[in-house]
């Protein structure tokens, strides 16, 4: 495995780890709070598979965090940057919660740049209770740093440790309270990559987000899987799962391309 490494995107610094070679190149994108070890049960087996990015996201981890407030394309924009930085020409966006929403708008605003999307218990908008939850969880860490964050997210008597930039996260919660006002899901059309959607069926936002979002894309672009016994962080819980839904998904997308190519 290599060392990690920083990429300088101007405003910021994003840490970066890669392993594997060749293609598909994945670039896997945390949920909220997480970090780049996150992926730790499931990148072998993609690395196994093509060469693997794996980031920790503006304000997360070690990466830096610019002056904020962000929006859903800023975060988007961090990933074709890496693109460039890395002379990747496409990749497949692996996407967790969070980082499946940064994944959707890449898709959106830089089509050209993706070949596919992993979106692993994954929304396109939220509810009001919802956006006031995201709400309350940037005023705790605005008010009491990355502690604030922990307990407004885990609760009070949780030890779970936040590692980041408190100011960058709660600018980056406020990125996921935005979908309450500006959901993404009438948006999803245009997006004309292959999607694959895994949930775990005990997730909290339900199976239902996925559905919402594979009815939301092109008729024949998504492939849902929905995984019994399994919570919100499906990567973690169920990585093999993941990867035969992954081997399953690619290879209909390769036929498919190779029929499109005869035509």
């Amino acid at each position: 495995m290599s060392p990690d490494e920083r990429i300088d995107l101007g405003s910021h610094e994003l840490r970066v780890r890669s392993q594997g070679e060749g293609a598909p190149a994945f670039v896997c994108l945390h949920g909220l709070v997480d970090r780049l070890e996150i992926w730790d049960h499931l990148a072998p087996g993609l690395a196994e598979r093509g060469s693997l990015l794996r980031v920790d996201q503006r304000g997360h981890g070690s990466s830096g965090a610019p002056r904020g407030p962000y929006s859903r394309e800023d975060l988007a924009a961090d990933v074709t940057g890496i693109l460039d930085a890395r002379h990747i020409e496409r990749a497949i966006l692996v996407g967790h919660s969070m980082g499946g929403i940064v994944s959707m708008t890449t898709a959106l605003l830089y089509p050209e740049r993706i070949a596919g999307l992993v979106l692993l218990g994954t929304a396109s908008h939220c509810n009001e209770r919802t956006a006031r939850w995201y709400e309350r969880i940037a005023a705790a860490g605005e008010a009491d740093g990355l502690a604030g964050l922990s307990r407004a997210i885990y609760g009070r008597d949780s030890k779970k440790q936040i590692e980041g930039d408190a100011q960058g996260i709660c600018h980056v919660t406020r990125t996921l309270k935005s979908l309450h006002a500006d959901p993404l899901t009438p948006k999803l059309a245009p997006i004309s990559c292959p999607v694959l959607l895994v949930v775990g069926e005990n997730d909290p936002m339900g199976p239902r987000a996925s559905e919402l979002i594979a009815a939301a894309l092109p008729r024949g672009a998504a492939t849902l899987d929905v995984v019994p016994d399994a919570g919100h962080w499906i990567h973690v819980e169920a990585a093999e799962r993941v990867l035969a839904s992954l081997d399953g998904w690619l290879a209909t997308t390769r036929a498919a391309e190779a029929e499109e190519e005869e035509r």
